[in-house]
């Protein structure tokens, strides 16, 4: 049912909340996605991307992946280097929606969103499938939304490497941070690169782990780390954080909802105003918290006046994120039409807001009211 009511309604929305109807095909965009390949039970990344410098300001992209062939959707990264994007990605089953907004457009240099999924144990090696986007995808492309030309990729199960995740993988890091790269099958003489950023002390650890050290001021967001096994197998991963859950929402809609952060954090946030919402509709809250330390979020609830209807303290370990319906935040109290919320916190956070319909079956991000000033 929940499938049911994903396909049924992800098409007629757009990323604005807009209707499709108004979406056009356009011939000059054009994606594609690269071929790869990893071993039986380690993870790959697909890497979906503009073949040019796009001015694509969001979009709801959609998949599905082959289930004889991958387990299931370990994470997503959607990236704006020089910029800032709020997603979320409702998963059902082996399909995925995924809505965004960016401030800044495709440049063509970085993915413009990755998959990382986990390949089934019990699949033989030599086995290849593909993996694209769905016809339906949309894209918002000079305030227009357009469907686009997209080249899929394959995928190949074999190979002796993979990546399957990089920590810390977003965000600024002074010099002698570690920086430990995880996945599967690495070796005592496997080599580790970061495209752009100078490391030191490459050490094995495990089949399992690898670590360096930055020697430098590095932002890990979006970096393009590269490991190469004797074999010359090879695997290439590029970094985001992927935030360990800190709660989860009795909100049947947002508990089945990844948030999907860029990097861009700060240590005050303002969301609103609250439009007024149907019994199915709410808003909610996301962030999450990528320095090396925990960090605390005062979030103050606002009415249109001014007024200080209610207020909250959470605190968020590192490496974790926390979604949550605003009333679920705020200790039961809804937001009237017209309220806003402030997030204060102790060591900048990435956070945006969210506008769910569990009617129409749909999840939109908003970036906050700071986003684009700085």
């Amino acid at each position: 049912m929940l499938r049911t009511r994903l396909l049924a309604h992800v098409i007629c929305l757009t990323a604005l909340g807009a209707s499709a109807a108004s979406a056009q095909p356009n011939t000059s965009l054009t994606i594609r996605v690269r071929d790869e390949a990893a071993p039986a039970g380690a993870t790959v990344q697909m890497k979906v991307r503009t073949t040019e410098a796009t001015p694509i300001s969001g979009g709801r992209p959609q998949f599905a992946f082959d289930a004889s062939t991958f387990d299931d959707v370990v994470g997503i990264g959607l990236f704006a280097p020089t910029g800032e994007v709020a997603g979320a990605a409702v998963i059902d089953g082996n399909r995925a929606s995924i809505a965004y907004v960016t401030t800044t457009p495709a440049t063509g240099d970085f993915p413009l969103l990755t998959v990382t999924l986990r390949t089934r144990a019990d699949v033989a090696e030599g086995s290849r499938t593909t993996f694209t986007l769905d016809p339906s995808s949309l894209f918002a492309l000079n305030g227009t939304m357009v469907a686009a030309k997209v080249s899929p990729g394959r995928v190949t199960v074999g190979g002796s490497v993979a990546i399957s995740d990089i920590i810390p993988g977003e965000g600024w890091f002074p010099a002698g941070t570690m920086v430990s790269v995880h996945g599967t099958g690495f070796k005592r003489l496997t080599r580790v690169r970061v495209d752009g950023v100078d490391i030191t002390g490459v050490r094995f650890v495990s089949p399992t782990e690898m670590r360096f050290t930055l020697t430098e001021t590095t932002n890990m967001t979006a970096a393009r780390v590269k490991v190469v096994n004797p074999d010359s197998s090879t695997s290439i991963y590029y970094s985001y954080l992927r935030g360990i859950p800190a709660a989860t929402s009795s909100r049947t809609l947002l508990s089945m909802t990844r948030p999907i952060f860029s990097g861009t954090t700060r240590s005050l946030s303002t969301f609103g105003p609250i439009p007024e919402l149907t019994g199915a509709q709410y808003a909610a809250l996301a962030l999450q918290n990528p320095n090396l330390t925990t960090a605390y979020a005062i979030a103050l609830l606002y009415a249109e006046d001014g007024t200080l209807l209610h207020w909250s303290v959470r605190a968020l370990r590192s490496s974790h994120r926390l979604t949550l319906e605003l009333s679920e935040l705020f200790d039961g109290v809804a937001p009237p039409p017209g309220a806003s919320v402030k997030v204060f916190s102790t060591a900048p956070l990435e956070m945006f807001g969210l506008l769910c319909d569990e009617e129409a079956w749909t999840v939109t991000p908003r970036l906050p009211a700071e986003a684009g000033r700085e």
